[in-house]
């Protein structure tokens, strides 16, 4: 088995790993076991964990290490990899996915939506994929191709999280909309007013409203939905 003791060898920088229930999406109030990889290849302006950013950030681990605190954690439910960007660490995913199937474990991947090919070669494994439009506001530039790329990738397994501030454009919500109309219409779109953090704000009721009629004109699943763990005082 020489493969498979140098998979699980496999090395990743980890932040932490918790039991809690999910907080944002359309899975919120579950209970998830969720593993956060250090290291992201953006940096938006109301990221609520900075400190998972650098790609110094957290302890490297090995697939056994990680195996081992889940199991400890969570015998059966929803292991959620999360970041940080969980798939930069693609290689080492490739090792732990597998694993966790094999345990009964569902597998949903928080992700920003701007590495298909990682994707790719993991959207398999993956029960649930939560991902996250990054429109320049946030980031400094937009990724609308990577994002058309990843939905198609995504299949039913998909979802979206728009973060809506008084930054947020509403030009890039249009381009939103349309990007998931143009692909299939009937991929969940969440509006996530942002909690206020960082340089982040958030907006207006009315013009949530305003966006949400947008949406629900075009798409037939829409659902406006703030970080609910943060009203719960929970990680």
């Amino acid at each position: 088995m020489p493969n498979v003791v140098a998979a699980r060898a496999l090395q990743a920088p980890v932040l932490e790993i918790f039991a809690s229930r999910q907080g944002e999406g359309v899975a919120v109030g579950d209970d998830h076991v969720f593993v956060r990889f250090g290291g992201c290849n953006l940096v938006c302006d109301y990221c609520d964990t900075p400190e998972s950013i650098p790609a110094s950030a957290g302890r490297r681990r090995t697939v056994n290490d990680v195996l081992d605190a889940i199991n400890r954690l969570a015998p059966a439910g929803t292991v959620s990899l999360t970041g940080g960007e969980p798939l930069r660490q693609v290689d080492f995913l490739e090792s732990l996915i597998p694993e966790l199937r094999s345990r009964g474990l569902r597998i949903y991947l928080e992700t920003n939506g701007t590495l298909p090919a990682a994707l790719e070669r993991v959207v398999d494994g993956c029960d649930c994929i939560a991902m996250d439009f990054k429109p320049a506001s946030a980031v400094g530039r937009d990724f609308w191709e990577a994002h058309r790329w990843f939905l198609s990738l995504g299949g039913k397994k998909i979802f979206v999280k728009l973060v809506l501030t008084d930054r947020t454009r509403e030009t890039e919500v249009r381009q939103a909309i349309d990007l998931i109309a143009t692909v299939r219409p009937d991929i969940p779109l969440v509006l996530q007013p942002a909690s206020p953090w960082g340089m982040a704000r958030s907006i207006p009721l009315a013009r949530l409203e305003s966006w949400w009629n947008l949406a629900t004109a075009r798409l037939s699943d829409v659902r406006i939905l703030p970080q609910v763990h943060r009203l719960w005082d929970i990680p």
